[in-house]
């Protein structure tokens, strides 16, 4: 558990201190590399999301997989710059399904 309020606690101190733009110089016309490179954050979660949908599907659901699910789209709305704004929401639903089901096993 004392990993999990270290994670929560480093997360926000980054979300807090990180600038909301990094340049101050923009582009007016994106390379495909540079989209490519954008979106090449979000390739191994939702690798992730997928086998993860294909396991739950196949086999018994367990308490865990709301919470596994959760952890995975928070990971997904961080790798995109677009859904940063919902990083929040996810994070606390994951961390709600978390408490639950712990509350379930125990």
């Amino acid at each position: 558990m004392f990993w999990f309020i270290a994670a929560f606690a480093i997360a926000s101190v980054v979300f807090i201190i990180t600038p909301e733009k990094v340049s101050s110089h923009q582009d007016s016309k994106p390379s495909a590399v540079d989209k490519l490179s954008q979106h090449s954050l979000v390739i191994l979660p939702i690798l992730v999301l997928s086998w993860l949908i294909i396991a739950i599907a196949s086999a018994p659901v367990t308490h865990f997989a709301g919470t596994a699910i959760g952890f995975v789209l928070t990971s997904c709305a961080i790798a995109l710059p677009s859904t940063h704004k919902y990083i929040a929401l996810l994070a606390s639903l994951t961390f709600a399904s978390l408490l639950i089901e712990l509350a379930l096993y125990l």
